[in-house]
Protein backbone atom coordinates (compact mmCIF):
# COMPACT_ATOMS: atom_id res chain seq x y z
CA UNK A 1 0.00 0.00 0.00
CA UNK A 2 2.23 2.72 0.99
CA UNK A 3 4.76 1.48 -2.46
CA UNK A 4 1.85 2.42 -4.61
CA UNK A 5 1.44 5.62 -2.90
CA UNK A 6 5.25 6.25 -3.79
CA UNK A 7 5.34 5.33 -6.67
CA UNK A 8 2.57 7.35 -7.47
CA UNK A 9 3.94 10.48 -6.34
CA UNK A 10 7.05 9.63 -8.12
CA UNK A 11 4.78 9.47 -11.31
CA UNK A 12 3.33 12.85 -10.50
CA UNK A 13 6.78 14.53 -9.26
CA UNK A 14 8.18 13.26 -12.61
CA UNK A 15 5.30 14.48 -14.83
CA UNK A 16 5.33 18.12 -12.81
CA UNK A 17 9.34 18.02 -14.38
CA UNK A 18 8.87 16.41 -17.24
CA UNK A 19 5.62 18.85 -18.66
CA UNK A 20 7.09 22.33 -17.95
CA UNK A 21 10.77 21.12 -19.68
CA UNK A 22 9.20 19.44 -22.67
CA UNK A 23 7.08 22.90 -23.25
CA UNK A 24 10.17 25.09 -23.06
CA UNK A 25 11.95 23.00 -25.81
CA UNK A 26 8.75 22.90 -27.83
CA UNK A 27 8.88 26.60 -27.51
CA UNK A 28 12.33 27.20 -28.35
CA UNK A 29 12.26 24.69 -31.49
CA UNK A 30 9.23 26.60 -32.64
CA UNK A 31 11.31 29.98 -31.89
CA UNK A 32 13.97 28.99 -34.03
CA UNK A 33 11.60 26.88 -36.66
CA UNK A 34 8.93 30.27 -37.00
CA UNK A 35 11.36 32.99 -37.57
CA UNK A 36 12.55 34.30 -40.51
CA UNK A 37 16.28 34.52 -39.88
CA UNK A 38 18.92 32.13 -40.40
CA UNK A 39 20.43 30.76 -37.55
CA UNK A 40 23.75 33.47 -37.55
CA UNK A 41 21.42 36.21 -37.87
CA UNK A 42 19.42 34.87 -34.49
CA UNK A 43 22.87 34.33 -32.50
CA UNK A 44 22.74 37.43 -31.71
CA UNK A 45 26.43 37.49 -29.23
CA UNK A 46 28.02 35.32 -32.08
CA UNK A 47 29.04 32.23 -29.50
CA UNK A 48 27.99 29.89 -32.36
CA UNK A 49 25.07 29.04 -30.08
CA UNK A 50 21.24 30.53 -30.60
CA UNK A 51 19.77 30.68 -26.70
CA UNK A 52 16.22 30.62 -25.64
CA UNK A 53 16.66 34.15 -25.24
CA UNK A 54 18.19 34.62 -28.05
CA UNK A 55 15.34 32.79 -30.01
CA UNK A 56 12.65 34.44 -27.60
CA UNK A 57 14.04 37.56 -28.69
CA UNK A 58 14.27 37.50 -32.58
CA UNK A 59 11.04 35.12 -32.79
CA UNK A 60 8.91 38.29 -31.58
CA UNK A 61 9.16 40.37 -34.28
CA UNK A 62 7.50 42.89 -36.57
CA UNK A 63 7.73 43.47 -40.17
CA UNK A 64 7.70 47.14 -42.24
CA UNK A 65 8.72 48.72 -45.47
CA UNK A 66 11.07 51.34 -45.62
CA UNK A 67 13.17 53.06 -48.18
CA UNK A 68 17.14 52.69 -47.75
CA UNK A 69 19.06 54.64 -50.75
CA UNK A 70 15.78 54.82 -52.64
CA UNK A 71 15.39 50.85 -52.68
CA UNK A 72 12.32 49.81 -51.15
CA UNK A 73 13.16 47.18 -48.45
CA UNK A 74 11.65 45.35 -45.54
CA UNK A 75 12.89 45.38 -42.20
CA UNK A 76 12.04 42.50 -39.17
CA UNK A 77 12.43 44.61 -36.08
CA UNK A 78 11.88 43.29 -32.32
CA UNK A 79 9.13 43.60 -30.50
CA UNK A 80 10.56 44.17 -27.46
CA UNK A 81 12.57 47.09 -27.86
CA UNK A 82 11.77 48.12 -31.68
CA UNK A 83 15.35 47.87 -32.75
CA UNK A 84 15.77 46.27 -36.46
CA UNK A 85 17.05 42.76 -36.31
CA UNK A 86 17.03 42.51 -40.66
CA UNK A 87 16.93 44.50 -43.41
CA UNK A 88 15.94 42.86 -46.44
CA UNK A 89 16.22 45.37 -49.86
CA UNK A 90 14.76 44.11 -53.15
CA UNK A 91 17.28 44.30 -55.63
Amino acid sequence: MKTKILNKIRNISVLLVTLPVAFILFLYLWFLHASPLSFNEMDLNKNGWVSFSEADYTGNYGIKQIVVNGKTCTEYFAYKDGLPIKVMCNE
